[in-house]
């Protein structure tokens, strides 16, 4: 995606429904396991790939807890 295209993205907002950083904080524990499980975490969590996509500092708790759980898997 160019840069012109994301920032178009960043202010039109997402396509689907997004939910808030409470939310995302309460749910983003599962919505790793089901990721890294190989599982649709976007169909079991909807909006919340929408949230990370927007929201820096939830997507760095994501990034963080993806790397810790990962690594805990090895």
């Amino acid at each position: 995606m160019t840069e012109m295209n994301e920032a178009i993205s960043r202010l039109l907002g997402p396509a689907e429904p997004e939910v808030g950083c409470d939310e995302c904080f309460a749910k983003i524990d599962r919505y790793v396991e089901r990721e890294l499980a190989g599982a649709d975490a976007d169909a079991a969590i909807p909006g919340l790939r929408a949230h990370l996509g927007g929201c820096p500092a939830c997507r760095e708790e994501h990034e963080s807890l993806r790397a810790l759980v990962a690594g805990g898997a090895d």
